[in-house]
């Protein structure tokens, strides 16, 4: 319960769209939104936070989440595609949000040579799997 408190207050920030900077304790920091999106009315109230590590050229097969996911690159780079959109490179520090049983076609890592690390934060009813493949 704690976890999913802490999640939700993450969230919340991410989603407030509004950066500031407040000091205290050790110094001054700066918050920066980095995925906005409005959450459809029934989101659900199970919330998980995945850390996903991509070997050099490693590739995930397409697949759904039954909630709202969104997906920061913490080193590397990463290819996505969404439904039948364009293949994207993200890179550190890049962000996306997909939505409910949207279609994520296309995950992988590019390089031959270095490996890529997300972290994706799903939301869910805490009932259904987190990952649906697609059917081939």
């Amino acid at each position: 319960m704690a976890t999913t408190l802490r999640l939700a207050a993450l969230a919340l920030v991410l989603l407030s769209g509004l950066a500031h900077a407040h000091g205290g304790g050790a110094g001054d920091e700066t918050v920066t939104p980095v995925a906005h999106a409005t959450l459809p009315a029934t989101v659900g109230s199970d919330a998980a936070a995945l850390r996903v590590e991509f070997a050099p050229g490693a590739t995930s097969r397409p697949h759904t989440h039954p909630g709202p996911v969104f997906v920061v690159v913490v080193s590397g780079e990463v290819e996505s595609q969404l439904d039948n959109g364009p293949v994207h490179t993200y890179k550190a520090g890049d962000a996306w949000y997909e939505a409910p049983g949207q279609e994520h076609r296309v995950t992988r890592n590019p390089s031959q040579r270095r490996p890529a690390v997300l972290v994706a934060w799903l939301v869910s009813d805490g009932k259904a799997p987190l990952v649906k493949p697609l059917q081939p």
